[in-house]
């Protein structure tokens, strides 16, 4: 009898706060959900405005649990991230050297064939000079008769 005496408004924020709650375990038992109030909304199905105006203590509560998210996770010492820096460092450096390598001996070939090229371009030039000296007519000497008595 007290769902009747309730009027529809505070059917509809007790509604809301059961969606909230059930949010709001779901996120608790997955560490990959951002805990935010737009996360924390999203999740319910409902708008932050509704959190915001009616539902404050939710706010606490995700502020509470981000602070306590982050104390027990420190952050990773930077002396791993140097190491890791370092020998990505390391192998780039190797691997620019392999390259260069690579390089000098592609551009060596490139100017050895370059070369080549133009001593055959120089030689067919010369040989068709000479072709087309042999092809050309030769003009004989008119042939002497002998004379007869």
């Amino acid at each position: 009898m007290a769902d009747e005496a309730s009027t529809p408004a505070q059917r509809r924020r007790e509604a809301t706060a059961a969606k909230l709650q059930g949010a709001f375990e779901r996120m608790l038992e997955s560490p990959a959900h951002h805990l935010t109030v737009a996360a924390l909304a999203r999740e319910a199905g409902i708008g932050r405005n509704a959190i915001y105006a009616n539902h404050r203590d939710y706010l606490e509560a995700l502020a509470s649990l981000q602070a306590a998210r982050l104390a027990v996770a420190p952050p990773e010492p930077p002396q791993h991230h140097r190491r890791d820096q370092e020998e990505a460092i390391a192998r780039l450096v190797e691997e620019r050297r392999q390259l260069a390598s690579q390089n000098a001996g592609l551009l060596k070939r490139t100017l050895d064939a370059e070369a080549r090229a133009e001593r055959l371009e120089s030689e067919n030039a010369r040989l068709l000079r000479e072709l087309a000296k042999l092809r050309r007519p030769v003009v004989l000497p008119p042939k002497t008769c002998p004379e007869t008595p």
